[in-house]
């Protein structure tokens, strides 16, 4: 099992975060490793830091540095000059869990799998975990490793996009029938500050038209329409929520002004945003309830998380925003026989928001752009 791999990492004046990178490729538990670091021309100590680790790499380190046209154009660069039989690809702000690449080739040399993904731990630019990508049914693109015959027979990245080629691509390949193997465990950690978290509506926008071009190429756990829509009006929303014009503050505010608390059913990413977006709009909310009983006593954005148990008594106007299991949710607070709760779904709040925002300023409004 001494198969060769490897790893591209394309980089632009990452001085602050690229030692971490490169330490977490050169100090895999694998050795059968060449790194290669593709530069689009760093004006800051970025090469340097990257020549003082090709001096102590042992040979295992190259890198290319002049100008490129983004960071997928990069990302070809490197697939191009790759010698491995298997390749991944990590960010500059992102690095890899020590035994990733052993227990990828240990799932390659076992399986007849093309493809191998993990999964991912998404963490703050602080460095901090903040969530995982396990159960998500999607490969994470961090910790997906490609043969490059697969390259090879169906295409690198596509360049008229600009923030989700990766997506394209991963799409492209199951479209394809490229046999995909999963390893159920985290290798890589992922920054949060990448382009397309800084630019998540443009990221959105291109996600969405390529989803809708693989509609009906994929299973239909992969893509479902209405989880294409669902998620575009998602993040739509979060974006509209940063800008949001009293109008529409002032509507949310006398829409939730209904009962003696507001609580959020849900201590998710989508709980999370909901709370941000009503405290812009001056109305408090009073906690978190959750059914994961790991959660209870836990604190998400300042507030308590507690047991849904406590939605029995009281006049309590509940917004439920786990859209999974919406139905479910709202069958159970009605069995809690409450005459006094009363609730929403995240879902029609979002459609009003997104609605009344689409009539003040108009579908095709610009949204934040920039490399």
């Amino acid at each position: 099992m001494n198969i060769k791999v490897s790893i591209i990492t394309p980089c632009l004046n990452s001085e602050k975060t690229i030692r971490n990178t490169m330490e977490s490729v050169l100090g895999q538990t694998y050795d059968n490793i060449e790194y290669i670091l593709v530069d689009g021309g760093s004006t800051d100590r970025t090469v340097g830091i990257i020549e003082e680790y090709r001096l102590i790499s042992g040979g295992r380190l190259q890198y290319i540095s002049e100008k490129d046209s983004g960071i997928y154009d990069a990302m070809n660069k490197g697939i191009r000059a790759a010698l491995g039989d298997i390749i991944g690809i990590i960010n500059s702000d992102d690095w890899y869990e020590p035994d990733a690449v052993e227990r990828v080739v240990q799932c390659f040399y076992e399986t007849d799998a093309e493809i191998v993904y993990g999964e991912t731990w998404v963490v703050n630019g602080e460095g901090q975990r903040e969530y995982h990508t396990i159960h998500s049914v999607f490969p994470p693109h961090p910790s997906t490793f490609v043969k490059k015959e697969v390259y090879q027979r169906h295409g690198m990245f596509d360049l008229k996009y600009r923030i989700a080629a990766d997506r394209e691509l991963l799409l492209r390949f199951i479209a394809k029938g490229v046999r995909f193997g999963h390893i159920d465990t985290i290798l890589v950690n992922f920054r949060r500050t990448g382009i397309s978290n800084i630019n998540r509506m443009e990221c959105a926008g291109e996600a969405y038209i390529i989803d809708l071009q693989y509609l009906g190429l994929c299973p239909d756990n992969i893509l479902r329409r209405e989880d294409i829509e669902e998620k575009y009006d998602r993040e739509k929303f979060v974006y509209i929520s940063r800008n949001l014009p009293e109008v529409i503050k002032n509507e949310l505010y006398n829409q939730f002004d209904i009962a003696d608390s507001l609580i959020i059913f849900g201590a998710g990413t989508c709980g999370k945003e909901l709370e941000m977006i009503l405290r812009r709009c001056r109305v408090p909310v009073h906690c978190f309830v959750d059914n994961d009983e790991k959660k209870w006593g836990l604190e998400l954005n300042g507030n308590k998380i507690f047991s849904p148990e406590i939605l029995r008594y009281g006049s309590v106007h509940v917004i439920v925003t786990a859209s999974r299991f919406r139905k479910d949710i709202c069958r159970q607070l009605q069995n809690y026989s409450n005459p006094g709760l009363t609730w929403s779904v995240l879902e029609d709040i979002r459609k009003d928001v997104v609605s009344q925002w689409d009539r003040l300023f108009g579908e095709n409004k610009s949204v934040e752009t920039g490399r």
